[in-house]
């Protein structure tokens, strides 16, 4: 799969569960070939999203 086809499925599926096995595999294959800086941008990205989306809801 291109990285094209596998950003747009990213960006248009609707499936949770899919979305989030794909999340996982990323990030544990980020963590096998040792790309450290990767796996932390991921992290520090979804935690300020968690944040802002934290933040939306108590408005």
């Amino acid at each position: 799969m291109s990285e094209k086809q596998i950003l747009y499925y990213i960006k248009n599926e609707s499936n949770s569960e899919l979305l989030y096995l794909v999340a996982v595999t990323c990030l544990e294959r980020m963590a096998d070939i040792g790309k450290v800086a990767g796996v932390k941008a991921v992290l520090d990205a979804g935690t300020n999203i968690l944040y802002n989306m934290i933040k939306k809801d108590r408005e």
